[in-house]
């Protein structure tokens, strides 16, 4: 079998530098029904992910052009495939700071091929189980929205914000340069609740952006269109702290 071309199901996405783990996850990979493809850099995975699509990713901290962090937020930008880290580090902050990011598992080396292989396996179930289109949690810039907790993490920090100001970020935030009318917000987030006007949105929205450092004059997060309403600015946006 070439390792380098998928199949139309059981389909393995390793992304690692290193030929030995390539080639012991490899071949241990077939034999339990993985279709496996490779790539050694983050550039080179994702170009394949714009033609196609596996089921489970198995991501290696250090890339040659990109780290592990980094790497979690440029595939979390295009994909929720279930992703499984690779690491040497076993400090408690990165692993969970990858969690939060968007990692599904980690593993830290050395590792068994069986143990990666078996949490794959449980990865690719729980992304079977999935409803087609959920989103749990969404990256967006520097910031991870966890929708089912309602939590927004921006780096390591943990913001505090209302309820209409969560409804309002995630709405503008999952929908990265769509332009909401200030009607559409109100009747979304509001809903019927009597008499409320248009400064209400505003109001929110200028809340939000002081919570976020945003300005009007020069906006990272939200953009106004006048006369119309909001949008997300589709764009990388703010690199690390």
């Amino acid at each position: 079998m070439d390792a380098t071309q998928y199949s139309a199901k059981d389909s393995l996405l390793i992304i690692d530098d290193d030929p030995g783990i390539i080639e012991v996850l490899t071949a241990y990979g077939e034999p339990w029904g993985w279709s496996v493809a490779t790539a050694g850099s983050l550039t080179e995975a994702l170009a394949r992910l714009a033609d196609h699509v596996p089921q489970v990713i198995v991501l290696d901290w250090q890339l040659p052009d990109s780290d592990g962090l980094a790497s979690i937020r440029a595939l979390r930008a295009h994909t929720t495939i279930p992703i499984l880290m690779l690491t040497v580090r076993d400090q408690e902050a990165d692993i969970i700071r990858a969690l939060q990011l968007g990692a599904d598992d980690y593993v830290v080396k050395p590792f068994s091929p069986g143990q990666v292989l078996a949490r794959c396996g449980a990865l690719r179930r729980r992304g079977q189980d999935r409803p087609e289109g959920s989103r749990d949690r969404v990256v967006a810039k520097d910031l991870v929205i966890d929708i089912p907790r309602r939590q927004v993490w921006r780096w390591d920090a943990l913001m505090e914000l209302t309820t209409l100001e969560f409804e309002l970020l995630r709405y503008l935030a999952t929908n990265p340069g769509r332009v909401w009318t200030r009607e559409e917000l109100l009747d979304r987030i509001w809903g019927d609740v009597g008499e409320v006007f248009d400064r209400a949105v505003d109001m929110e929205i200028a809340r939000l952006r002081k919570k976020l450092g945003d300005s009007v004059e020069a906006p990272r997060y939200i953009d106004t269109i006048r006369g119309v309403g909001y949008r997300w600015r589709d764009d990388p946006g703010p690199g690390g702290p």
